[in-house]
């Protein structure tokens, strides 16, 4: 068997050297520019990035405890000592940029390199968990308020999962064995597998007639998801989580405002279908999505000869018309560090 980290180095490069790679290439420079005219994300240059000199200056005592408590057990449930940390604290941990605290670092999960971080996520590192946890903490504010029963009791499923770049925030809230995560691409579940991230895994497939786990579910997520699914696709996901969550269960999905309409070069084309009175036609209820290549170098190539995967805007009009037999719609709320992440937060009807 091909080792994970070999097999995802030859997919990313299959991948960067195919038509989808470029396709998307002027978004991702576009967003490198915007990201350029933001104030940097402040590191520790005299340690070239290293975090130690802020975690021990900072909270060294609070976890030089945590780290003598991780090495005294090796109970799953040590996810939990972290509960009272302070979320930019834990999201700073969870990027594995210190040497210090061999215990905190050999229970959390190992990240990918940066290389494939940027191919999957568009950043890495610091800068991918400042944009990581403002919706991690988004997710766990809405279920506190919509959920039927604690975090710490719930059973939890990552939709689209990935590397388990937000799988593993949840490791410290969710009991051990109440955490999973599905993917369609076995490759990066690899990833995921061999980062020990603390879930449950599976397979999914890219038109699922079901979710890959015999239980249901208290709250179920799927970031940046049905921001690139087919309407086909994305109505075959939407039923195989309305079967997997329980009564009233709780999902937290994103999609793109209509802004990514212009943001985003692929999508261009439709946007100039919709006439002089843009905003009179983003009211009504929309479906707009435009396929990345079909190639089988691409990772969500489903090898059936169509395309389920590609840059997708769905109007709000369109969720509350089309997603309303399945579920209700809570909230809707913007992220300011990810602007072109629209979070939803629903009930199973």
């Amino acid at each position: 068997m091909v080792e994970a980290g070999a097999d995802l180095e030859r997919l990313r490069a299959e991948y960067e050297n195919s038509f989808s790679w470029r396709l998307t290439r002027p978004l991702r420079a576009a967003n490198r520019r915007l990201r350029g005219s933001r104030p940097p994300l402040p590191v520790a240059p005299a340690t070239e990035g290293r975090l130690d000199p802020w975690l021990s200056y900072l909270h060294g005592e609070r976890l030089a405890e945590l780290d003598r408590a991780c090495g005294e057990s090796t109970s799953p449930e040590r996810y939990a000592l972290f509960r009272e940390l302070d979320d930019d604290l834990w999201a700073l941990l969870l990027t594995q940029q210190y040497d210090a605290y061999p215990h905190i670092r050999a229970l959390l999960p190992t990240m990918p390199e940066a290389g494939l971080q940027q191919v999957w996520n568009g950043r890495s590192g610091v800068a991918l968990a400042a944009q990581s946890k403002p919706f991690y903490a988004k997710l766990r504010g809405r279920y506190q308020r919509h959920g039927a029963r604690p975090l710490t009791e719930a059973a939890v499923l990552d939709f689209g999962c990935g590397w388990g770049r937000l799988t593993r925030y949840l490791a410290r809230d969710v009991a051990s064995g109440n955490l999973y995560g599905c993917d369609p691409v076995e490759a990066i579940l690899d990833v995921c597998r061999t980062s020990r991230v603390p879930a449950t895994l599976a397979r999914s497939e890219f038109r699922p007639e079901r979710v890959p786990f015999d239980r249901s579910f208290d709250l179920a997520f799927a970031f940046s998801v049905f921001t690139h699914l087919s309407e086909t696709a994305h109505e075959h996901c939407l039923r195989a989580l309305h079967g997997a969550l329980e009564p009233g269960g709780i999902l937290i999905a994103t999609i793109r405002p209509p802004s990514y309409l212009h943001s985003c070069p692929a999508l261009h084309p439709l946007r100039d279908t919709l006439g002089a009175d843009e905003a009179a036609a983003l009211a009504a209820a929309r479906y707009l999505f435009v396929p990345h290549a079909a190639s089988p170098v691409h990772p969500q190539y489903g090898g059936e000869g169509e395309m389920d995967y590609g840059e997708t805007v769905i109007t709000l009009a369109y969720v509350r018309e089309r997603w309303g037999e399945h579920f209700e719609l809570l909230e809707v709320d913007l992220l300011l560090e990810d602007p072109e992440q629209v979070v939803l937060t629903l009930r199973r009807r």
